[in-house]
């Protein structure tokens, strides 16, 4: 039997793109004129040829005036109106606020979630606000600018905030662009009184320090700064030095014996990225016949700034620099050029070494903003998956809104409008964390107690325009899906089965465990690293030892009361702590070859209080000290000059500072520094002259009667000094409180990730569980148990879960290998202890939350739940 034949059809391709091209335009006219020229032509002409007219046809009447207005009609009802005003506005207001307190359960987890969210984001903008203007009261300070340096060594580069003076000579005489050239030379200086010393922070400069920066004067005048020995104070230093008397002619003699007289009182600094406590002339620095080197390339401590004409182009300015290192450092073994930085961007900028004063570097807050946006997205995200979920609540509503006249934007507005809405209520609970956790937040900063977080008018109304970018950013997915639903289909009950929208709801939801596992196992990661340090075995003793300063008091008056104690088992000197405090300097043998080494003072009997372990020769001579003639090193210090074995280094001369030293012995490697940095070379010397703490060895009594009887002799010394003793172990303790200030950061930002995506979760499974009661009410009629309903009702929420260590696990591990060689260097490896105990963590709050939700709906009775069936 024969087949009939088939008909020949249009082209259903072509079709179904001018419907998409049409969108909601209705076409079935226009769709039945090509068919029906289609079915003409096949009459006199082939289908292939009737097929690419009809193709033709398709293109012509996509790209025509007929269907653009045919869509620009259907996108507006017959009563539409795209404008907005107070009215509609107003409006949108009462809506919003009715579907906020109709629905509080999830009004409330929405607000709770943001509020969280923004908190940190609160700590950012209130930082960044306080620090980005400073130095704002200088007269002219648009046409200021810091000359910063870049310095290669080899394969060092390195960036400072430093410049030679010596280029600033070069351009007073060179460079006429520049309305003023100043320099300024920082110093730490020491004021001697009869009663203490105070450590004084020094930039020595000259009048036109004034001319550039606008600091106010309370006495006195900058014609000072024109000859030697004189200096201006700041009001809080003179009232530091000189109680309430007059300090104008009062004369100050600095550790060095030198002698200066007050010329000046400058009102207390405002915000300024500078940090001084006294002025000094610049004639007071004492001169030396410095070399190149030391005038152009070392120059640790000296800082340039240009005032520039105030039509002068700063392109000059970057030219004659430029044209000036090529110059200078063609035959020099070091590469330094130079750069322009402004006097605004100097507080909040790049990473520079030795800067001048206040810096709050750039790296950090884009840390911080990474942090804070991986708080703030997640509360978003659950804003956008709850109103996405609850599409169908809302979509009859929508579709209503859309057959009497709401056109696309209206609906978008309006829920944009209830977004933002919540987001302003969920400020005012943003607005009282940031209270709360602001002073903690100041604490961990190394310059917060200088900063100012309190709340200003201008401070809120940043924090407001904050909330209404973050309500428009967690609004505008729903939004925008809600402005696209089809009236027809939602009538029709047909706007959640988009598997599209359930595949980023789970994404969401997904993502925001992931970060959660994140934060608890970088918590765990950190809380070993931390205990792997104070665990550590340095190579020295640490406890039973109390390191006392000696301040004013003589060494040998010390030795002969504190030997003498009972508690004191032995006692010796040093001029700083181990693992905390190191210095560095050249050593350079008989060949003139150099090597860096870091180095402490230390008495004989230093290394056996300590226990360090020497592998050749001997402590330091038992003799009476006329000048530095021995020196100490360890096995690193051998190793970087090939000597082997240790005795070898024995008798072999190295000069440093002007001395001569002799390896008197060779020490087993210890680590002298924290954990951060690997052992290198390092050389104990013996100078009784630089010794400012005495170590002694205590033994196992009460550590606050040892201390208690520590404080009673030193009240008998003539000083009025308090003492100032320490455990050694609380010293090395100290050190590395930074890993106590991670653990309460990462500890405080996992807490907020964690509960914020149980809130997401908690409105998610409450949605499902009361969208699905009425089939859990059948279930349970046809005999389905509690448990099965609990299985039903979080499955789901469980594979998420499962998905959520499956992702995490692996990117947290790499991401702490890579960071954390990167904060210490000896440090211990994530285990799979760490893993499982984070796993644990995160199943018991989310299983937890996700089960006591859901059974609540699977313990409803079905008569209830069922009762309007």
């Amino acid at each position: 039997m024969k087949r009939p034949l088939k008909t020949p059809q249009p082209p259903g391709f072509a079709r179904r793109l001018f419907g998409l091209l049409a969108g909601r335009a209705h076409v079935d006219d226009l769709l039945g004129d090509m068919d029906e020229w289609f079915y003409e032509n096949l009459r006199h002409m082939s289908l292939l040829r009737a097929r690419w007219i009809y193709w033709k046809q398709v293109f012509s009447l996509s790209f025509s005036y007929a269907l653009r207005a045919r869509r620009r009609n259907a996108s507006h009802a017959a009563l539409a109106s795209s404008s907005l005003n107070t009215a509609m506005l107003v409006n949108y207001f009462k809506v919003a606020v009715r579907n906020l307190y109709q629905h509080k359960y999830f009004s409330v987890i929405n607000a709770f979630g943001l509020a969280l969210g923004m908190s940190v984001s609160l700590l950012l903008i209130a930082l960044f606000s306080y620090v980005s203007n400073y130095d704002d009261f200088h007269d002219r300070a648009e046409d200021v600018y810091a000359i910063t340096s870049i310095v290669d060594k080899g394969i060092e580069h390195i960036e400072f905030a430093t410049a030679p003076i010596a280029l600033a000579d070069k351009m007073t005489s060179e460079f006429h662009a520049a309305d003023r050239v100043l320099t300024i030379v920082k110093e730490y200086q020491t004021v001697v009184t009869r009663t203490q010393n105070f450590a004084v922070k020094t930039y020595y400069t000259s009048p036109e320090f004034f001319d550039v920066f606008s600091f106010e004067f309370l006495d006195g005048s900058a014609l000072a700064l024109r000859q030697p020995g004189q200096v201006l104070l700041t009001e809080t230093t003179a009232r530091r030095l000189f109680g309430d008397e007059d300090p104008m002619g009062k004369t100050l003699e600095l550790s060095g014996g030198a002698l200066v007289q007050v010329s000046g009182v400058l009102k207390d600094l405002k915000k300024t990225h500078l940090n001084f406590d006294m002025l000094m002339s610049y004639p007071s620095i004492v001169q030396h016949s410095a070399s190149f080197e030391e005038d152009w390339v070392k120059f640790p401590n000296q800082y340039v700034y240009v005032r520039m004409l105030s039509d002068a182009a700063i392109q000059d300015l970057e030219q004659y620099l430029d044209a000036a290192a090529n110059r200078l450092y063609t035959e020099s073994p070091a590469k330094v050029s130079f750069t322009v930085r402004p006097l605004k961007g100097l507080t909040v900028g790049p990473d520079l070494r030795n800067d001048i004063g206040e810096k709050w570097e750039a790296s950090g807050f884009i840390v911080f903003a990474v942090f804070a946006a991986l708080i703030l997205l997640p509360a978003c995200f659950n804003y956008a998956n709850i109103s996405v979920a609850r599409a169908m609540r809302r979509a009859k509503e929508i579709a209503l809104r859309k057959t009497v006249g709401g056109v696309r934007s209206q609906i978008f507005f309006q829920f944009v409008t209830e977004t933002v809405l919540m987001s302003i209520f969920s400020l005012i609970g943003a607005i009282g964390i940031f209270v709360l956790i602001r002073r903690e937040f100041q604490s961990m900063l190394v310059a917060g107690a200088s900063l100012d977080l309190s709340l200003t008018p201008s401070l809120i109304l940043l924090f407001v325009l904050f909330a209404i970018v973050t309500g428009v950013l967690a609004g505008i997915f729903p939004a925008l899906y809600f402005a696209r639903l089809n009236p027809i289909d939602a009538f029709k009950s047909r706007v959640v089965t988009k598997t599209s929208i359930f595949s980023v709801r789970k994404v969401l939801t997904i993502f925001q465990f992931v970060l959660s596992f994140g934060f608890i196992l970088t918590l765990f990661a950190i809380n070993r690293q931390y205990r792997y340090a104070m665990s550590f075995d340095f190579g020295f003793r640490k406890g039973q030892i109390i390191d006392v300063a000696l301040q004013d008091v003589k060494r040998e008056v010390f030795d002969t009361k504190f030997g003498s104690l009972a508690n004191v088992e032995t006692l010796s000197h040093s001029s700083g702590v181990m693992a905390v405090t190191v210095s560095q300097a050249w050593y350079h043998d008989a060949n003139r070859d150099s090597v860096i080494a870091a180095q402490m003072y230390a008495d004989r009997n230093y290394f056996s209080n300590l226990e360090l372990t020497f592998v050749a020769g001997q402590s330091f001579p038992d003799e009476s000290f006329s000048r530095e003639s021995y020196m100490i090193v360890n096995e690193e210090f051998l190793k970087s000059r090939n000597i082997s074995p240790p005795q070898a280094a024995i008798g072999r001369v190295y000069q440093v500072d002007g001395h001569d030293l002799e390896v008197i012995g060779v020490l087993k490697n210890f680590h002298y520094a924290p954990l951060n940095f690997p052992i290198a070379n390092f050389v104990f010397r013996d100078d009784p002259s630089q010794y400012h703490f005495a170590n002694l060895k205590v033994t196992g009594g009460d550590s606050y009667e040892i201390l208690s009887e520590f404080e009673t002799i030193w009240k008998q010394f003539p000083t009025e000094k308090k003492i100032i003793a320490r455990y050694f172990e609380d010293e090395m303790r100290e050190g590395y409180d930074t890993y106590v200030v991670m653990l309460k950061i990462v500890g405080f930002l996992g807490l907020m990730a964690i509960t914020i995506s149980l809130l997401g979760m908690i409105g998610m499974v409450v949605y499902t569980s009361q969208s699905r009661t009425k089939e859990v009410g059948i279930r349970k009629v046809m005999g389905a148990d509690v448990r099965h309903m609990i299985m039903l009702l979080s499955g789901d929420y469980m594979k998420m879960l499962a998905w959520a260590i499956a992702i995490g696990t692996p990117l947290t591990v790499l991401f702490l290998n890579a960071m954390v060689p990167r904060l210490q260097h000896y440090h211990a490896s994530i285990s799979i202890l760490d893993v499982f105990l984070s796993i644990v963590v995160l199943l018991v709050f989310g299983v937890g939350t996700i089960v006591l939700e859901t059974y609540k709906t699977a313990v409803a009775n079905p008569a209830t739940t069922l009762r309007s069936e």
